[in-house]
């Protein structure tokens, strides 16, 4: 399984870009927002999702390790393959995305081709309260730790901003239980 691939863009267009790597030149599929910033000639890093079939081998790369791992969740909702996947992640930054899944706004993600109402909502239903929104800190692994305890988001939230203690991700998860246990 390849999980990163660094070299030389060769070759970019509207829908992938070729980066070569010891002689051997790779077709990377990824966003439109990811190619604009790529310029042939140039040495990258992508994160590579390795999509094998039966008649097709395909890589997806991002930049951004943020927009990879919600491109692996998207793709883990039944009926959202990579294509849909990339499609989604042209809307904007994954940010942005992710935010949208949260306030469950299906007729956002309808603007997306191939993504109809069904699938939309079914977007929403398996991944929304389960995306890290951000990075950093390990803040947005004690949010998702304590929703997984039952905890809704915003008092999760609440609860690590007024704990505002300890450094990792084991202390703000003790502090913030204190504070949500009182």
């Amino acid at each position: 399984m390849i999980i990163n691939l660094s070299g030389t863009v060769t070759y970019r267009d509207g829908q992938y870009a070729v980066v070569e790597n010891q002689g051997v030149g790779y077709q990377v599929f990824m966003p439109p927002s990811a190619l604009t910033t790529l310029a042939v000639g140039n040495q990258v890093k992508v994160w590579v999702h390795d999509n094998v079939k039966e008649d097709a081998h395909d890589l997806y790369g991002f930049l951004a390790q943020g927009d990879y791992r919600l491109f692996l969740k998207l793709i883990g909702v039944s009926g959202v393959g990579p294509k849909s996947a990339l499609h989604i992640l042209a809307l904007g930054p994954s940010k942005d995305i992710e935010t949208y899944i949260e306030r469950a706004d299906v007729d956002w993600l309808t603007r997306v081709p191939g993504i109809g109402k069904k699938t939309a909502q079914k977007i929403v239903l398996e991944l929304k309260g389960k995306l890290a929104l951000g990075e950093g800190g390990g803040e947005d692994d004690v949010v998702v730790a304590l929703v997984n305890l039952g905890y809704d988001r915003e008092s999760a939230r609440e609860a690590l901003v007024s704990a505002n203690a300890g450094t990792s991700v084991e202390d703000k998860l003790r502090h913030a239980l204190r504070i949500l246990g009182r």
